[in-house]
């Protein structure tokens, strides 16, 4: 109830602020004024002031949409109708009293037409508004889309060329391994060499996810398990860090199809992101779900630094990363929303920073 009626104090603010009070209240103070002034005599400039009256309330309908409108249009008929209809005075309107009803009448009606008008041109304007950004964000969907499929065939055919030398030196490492006696002087520079070896096979695997990721199993599930299953696998960590864990859930299932393991792989990787932009301070992440129309949403919000305009773009461009790593980890997430038929959003909003993972709903 109070924030219904801070609103409806905030409209009332604006309907007497200072731009309509130029553009209207003081427009019909003056006509009414110059009307009260005018001798009967000049029937002619009675006749233009009461025209000039409907300047200002077209103004607050255009302005102020319905509710203006017809504030603009009762204020004058108020102000008007003494003048209009106090015969034997001096300054009185001396037009017929059926002309001036009817003018009475048209200050209403036209206030009421202009407004209803106003805010139809308005509410087709939000929708326009609403399309063209749903418009941009799925051209840019598709391009993003495509981009990751040509990449992945290239990086899917870099990788496979370096596992096969891999795979080589591996094989040749086993046999050696047992020839170098633990206390000889090049055995750590030996450890160091099959370490790097196995380094590059985790590095070779996780470009093969990103370019071909596993085949996805969709079935009918509850994101809210997912949910609830990235809490769980965050929550060590989150403790460790310092990081307030909240978890956000409707009391209803919310249905998609899709693959808990992959889609749960996905929130984690961007709850790994979100722990390193926290940072030694510590802060809050909160994970939540919710539905929208036919549309779900798993959201991972933390309290973090704000993204940069340039890192927002670039965010899950594929080897991007301000910090050690492949900068493939969103890269894949992203892979995984576009196999389920949505998308991830990453925007400054909520507690700080958010991410929104786009889902279809399940059918009943």
């Amino acid at each position: 109830m109070s924030d219904a009626t801070g609103l409806s104090g905030q409209a009332e603010a604006r309907m007497f602020g200072g731009r309509t009070t130029l553009l209207v209240w003081l427009p019909i103070a003056a006509i009414t004024a110059l009307h009260y002034g005018t001798s009967h005599e000049l029937d002619w400039a009675h006749d233009v002031l009461r025209r000039m009256y409907y300047l200002p309330i077209v103004a607050a309908a255009f302005r102020h949409g319905l509710r203006g409108g017809l504030g603009a249009a009762l204020l004058t008929s108020l102000v008007y109708l003494p003048h209009a209809f106090a015969i034997g005075q001096h300054h009185h309107d001396p037009a017929g009293g059926l002309e001036k009803a009817l003018e009475i009448l048209l200050y209403n009606a036209v206030g009421g037409t202009a407004g209803y008008l106003a805010e139809l041109e308005r509410r087709r304007r939000r929708e326009l508004q609403a399309a063209l950004r749903e418009q941009q964000r799925l051209v840019a969907q598709l391009v993003q889309a495509g981009r990751l499929s040509a990449l992945g065939e290239v990086v899917a055919g870099i990788a496979h060329e370096i596992k096969n030398p891999l795979h080589a030196l591996a094989g040749t490492a086993e046999v050696i391994d047992p020839l170098i006696p633990v206390e000889a002087e090049e055995r750590g520079l030996w450890e160091i060499h099959r370490k790097e070896i196995d380094r590059l096979s985790r590095i070779c695997e996780r470009f093969l996810s990103f370019a071909r990721p596993g085949p996805s199993e969709l079935v009918r599930l509850d994101l809210r398990r997912v949910a609830e299953r990235t809490a769980e696998l965050t929550r060590a960590e989150a403790a460790q860090k310092q990081v307030r864990l909240e978890l956000a859930l409707p009391p209803e299932p919310v249905l998609v199809r899709g693959d808990a393991d992959q889609l749960a792989g996905l929130a984690l990787n961007i709850a790994v992101n979100a722990f390193k932009a926290l940072g030694p301070r510590g802060g809050v992440l909160r994970v939540a779900v919710a539905v929208r129309g036919g549309e779900a949403s798993l959201i991972l919000e933390n309290d973090g630094p704000p993204l940069p305009e340039v890192e927002r773009a670039r965010l899950f461009a594929p080897f991007y990363s301000d910090s050690q790593g492949t900068g493939l980890g969103l890269s894949i997430a992203a892979r995984i929303a576009e196999q389920h038929g949505g998308s991830i959003v990453a925007e400054n909003a909520g507690l700080g920073v958010r991410f929104t993972l786009l889902l279809p709903g399940a059918d009943a």
